[in-house]
């Protein structure tokens, strides 16, 4: 990526979340236990190898489009446009929503932390955008393989950087 777009883009920066509005999504919150076993049948949990382990989970009371990654049964990320690609999803945090462009997600990123990156599978033209808060374990990920964010991704940062799956 050219020096002077990556610099453009991060200039532009804006505002730091609150961390409720970072952390929980309807009443689930990064870190909290999830169990699995206890999960009605209007969750829908991926059919992973290991679930207890890691493993996605969606529907229940999240809104439509947002999911959520277990691992070791407590919530580690949420996630927009993993699990329904649909156009139904909320605001992610900091105002980011799917179909912005490069310029409109970069406008709401924070001023710090921010990195540009090639995206692992659709280069040119995609790139992440990831914001790193390692003091208090906390990332987001914007990816736009083409000219608009497709997912957003956001909680651990261990999680928040698994691009396939818990992989």
């Amino acid at each position: 990526m050219p020096a002077a777009l990556a610099s453009l883009l991060l200039a532009l920066g804006g505002v730091a979340a609150p961390a409720q509005t970072f952390d929980c999504v309807a009443g689930l919150c990064i870190g909290q236990p999830f169990d699995l076993a206890a999960a009605r049948d209007d969750w829908q949990v991926e059919d992973w190898p290991d679930p207890d382990q890691c493993t996605q989970v969606s529907g229940g009371h999240l809104p439509a489009g947002v999911g959520m990654m277990l691992q070791d049964g407590r919530i580690a990320r949420f996630e927009i446009g993993l699990s329904d690609p649909g156009d139904a999803a909320p605001e992610a945090p900091f105002g980011l929503r799917r179909g912005m462009s490069l310029t409109e997600a970069g406008i709401r990123l924070p001023d710090e932390g921010v990195e540009v990156d090639m995206h692992k599978y659709s280069w040119p033209p995609g790139l992440y955008l990831d914001w790193l808060d390692a003091a208090h374990d906390r990332a987001l990920r914007v990816e736009l393989p083409g000219a608009e964010v497709e997912v957003i991704l956001w909680g651990r940062v261990e999680a928040v950087q698994l691009s396939e799956g818990c992989v």
